[in-house]
């Protein structure tokens, strides 16, 4: 696996200080961008990158996975058979084991037939962003990078949280989307049969937060890249996110056979907490099922609650006394994990 380290000749000098998130802050006048080749530009029309990138397009893609893309997209555009060209004749020459890395780099996709196509940019981004780093990318790049993705995502999920907002009925996926408690998420874990840590996509890629990054709890292993681990580590990781002010999702009410997975989320990197403002749906998404209650007899004024509240919902007066505005809370129950004196109560919204 390729580590964020500048390859020679292509930057004067780095000056990289590593964060939390795994990536880099860079000098502008330390990194030199490439002359855009043909052979670029045909990857980038291919895998769909933004303009922008261009100058930057060979920190995601060396000369061989550009060969590789373009012979893909050669062998898809003649059929298999490789019909009016040798696109197919050209893919089937390369080395199995090339062929295996490329896929698992998110450089190719290949279906369950065994055809190989071009993996789209944006998958090529989580991919490279998790595992292999922002290497030589300029700040402003990277920032324009994650605004582009942040933006397509909250295009995906438009219609979904529109008709949520409305309150159209909808088979959205986006309508089961939400926070579950610590207690719930543990009891998602126990009843899976494999458990896969990655890196939190949202962070490695936004990466506006130092909060921890090997946090998400997937429970199918996407390219084969996750580690495997016990129901109990990943319980131990859900109690540390907890315990790092980290809310929890998931999707419910999904069919036996839908990928999903627990995220560990906060408001400055996750896609849909950035969508939602965009959108203006952050009354609706995602899902809230609980309201904190506060028990004032057992509140000892520690002022903890408030300050673990991601949405401002308690406001903690000068005196430490909390201050609640249920329409502000989201039900994620950060408050609730906070309190050592066990005086907030998450209260089911369901039952009134």
């Amino acid at each position: 696996m390729r580590t964020g380290v500048a390859s020679p000749g292509r930057c004067r000098t780095i000056a990289a200080v590593r964060h939390g998130n795994g990536g880099s802050d860079v000098s502008e006048t330390d990194v030199a961008a490439h002359e855009v080749t043909p052979t670029m530009a045909a990857v980038a029309a291919t895998v769909g990158a933004p303009d922008f990138l261009l100058p930057w397009l060979d920190r995601f893609y060396d000369e061989e996975d550009a060969e590789l893309v373009l012979a893909a997209a050669a062998q898809a555009a003649h059929g298999e058979s490789g019909r009016a060209g040798d696109g197919a004749a050209r893919l089937a020459g390369f080395d199995a084991s090339r062929l295996e890395r490329a896929v698992r780099r998110a450089v190719l996709d290949v279906d369950e037939a065994g055809a190989h196509a071009p993996a789209d940019f944006r998958t090529r981004l989580e991919i490279w962003a998790i595992f292999e780093g922002w290497k030589d990318v300029p700040f402003a790049v990277h920032r324009e990078l994650a605004d582009w993705e942040v933006e397509n995502y909250t295009a995906s999920i438009r219609e979904g949280l529109e008709a949520l907002k409305d309150g159209r009925p909808t088979d959205a996926s986006e309508a089961g989307y939400t926070y579950l408690l610590l207690s719930e998420a543990e009891e998602v874990i126990a009843g899976e049969a494999r458990v896969y840590l990655w890196p939190c996509d949202c962070r490695a890629i936004v990466g506006k937060c130092r909060k921890p990054v090997n946090v998400c709890l997937r429970f199918e292993n996407d390219r084969g890249l996750g580690w495997e681990i016990s129901t109990e580590r990943a319980i131990e990781i859900l109690r540390a996110t907890d315990r790092a002010g980290l809310m929890h999702t998931d999707y419910i009410g999904r069919s036996e056979d839908d990928p999903h997975a627990i995220c560990s989320c906060c408001t400055d990197c996750c896609f849909p907490h950035l969508a939602t403002e965009r959108l203006g749906a952050a009354d609706v998404w995602p899902v809230r099922r609980h309201v904190a209650s506060i028990d004032r007899d057992l509140c000892k004024s520690c002022g903890r609650c408030g300050l673990r509240c991601p949405f401002d919902a308690i406001v903690c007066r000068t005196d430490g006394r909390p201050e609640l505005k249920p329409s502000l809370c989201r039900g994620c129950g950060l408050c609730a994990t906070g309190c050592s004196n066990e005086a907030i109560q998450m209260l089911s919204l369901a039952t009134g």
